[in-house]
């Protein structure tokens, strides 16, 4: 009892479109499967999308890393893309006391609109720090490997409160870090990704600037505004005397000139009378 009119119409997706229904996946704008980091996506939640209500970077963090990600580049709330309303919201008032999916509640009822849909960025396992013993990171997160950039300091994998710290305590992690030494220490609670880490040590306190004469504590009475932030100077390369001759160059000479690679200083020594 039917015309042309009514004749289907189908359009079917590939394997690789298909979304994993079970668990948490990140879907772009079309709504295929993100498996790669360092791309925002609709984050969904069995096949459904999750809303904002009580979302913060320890649940994006828990989450990206329930993904296989190392852990979470940013994430915001939006109803901006059309594909949203193709799916029921699932999950909501989502908190986590720590970036541990074990640590999280949630609920599976909802008071929200796809205009507080969460929308999240990973980062991937070559951006990840590393965990064990001392580490900078800079304001995304990323390791520190470089000298001369302050840094967030991290002691296997969490913040470093700055009770009883000193620039003796500063001078001996840039050593264990592999540099000369420190150009200048502070402590502050002004990066977002500082509340993504747990406070690992506290009370550093070192008699000189060798960490085998450093003490410290693995319990904390801290808030993250009390985290240490670290600037190292380069390794010493070189450390020699020098003859010059009148046009600073190499040869005989009647001054001798001393290098001091890694403070980039050149200096004269003076001869008595």
């Amino acid at each position: 009892n039917c015309g042309h009119s009514e004749d289907v119409f189908l359009t079917c997706t590939s394997a690789s479109d298909q979304i994993d229904a079970i668990g948490f996946t990140l879907v772009d704008e079309q709504g295929r499967q993100i498996t790669e980091a360092n791309q925002r996506g609709l984050l969904l939640y069995n096949g459904g999308t999750v809303c904002d209500d009580s979302f913060t970077d320890n649940a994006a963090s828990a989450i990206c890393i329930e993904l296989g990600h190392a852990g979470q580049q940013n994430w915001d709330s939006s109803g901006g893309w059309s594909i949203q309303t193709n799916y029921d919201i699932e999950l909501d008032d989502v908190s986590c006391s720590t970036s541990s999916w074990s640590d999280c509640t949630y609920s599976d009822s909802h008071n929200c609109g796809h205009s507080e849909d969460v929308f999240l960025t990973c980062t991937s396992a070559s951006d990840q720090i590393d965990a064990i013993g001392f580490t900078l990171v800079d304001e995304q997160g990323r390791q520190i490997t470089e000298a001369n950039q302050r840094g967030l300091l991290l002691y296997n994998g969490g913040t470093v409160c700055d009770d009883s710290f000193t620039v003796l305590a500063a001078k001996a992690i840039c050593i264990e870090l592999g540099y000369a030494g420190q150009q200048s220490w502070d402590s502050s609670g002004g990066w977002s990704i500082q509340t993504n880490y747990d406070i690992e040590l506290d009370d550093v306190s070192c008699s000189t600037s060798s960490w085998s004469d450093c003490t410290y504590s693995d319990s904390h009475n801290c808030g993250h505004s009390e985290d240490v932030h670290l600037n190292c100077v380069p390794e010493v390369t070189s450390s020699s005397f020098t003859i010059v001759n009148e046009a600073g160059g190499d040869g005989q000479g009647r001054g001798l000139r001393r290098r001091v690679s890694y403070l980039h200083l050149s200096s004269t020594i003076c001869a008595p009378g």
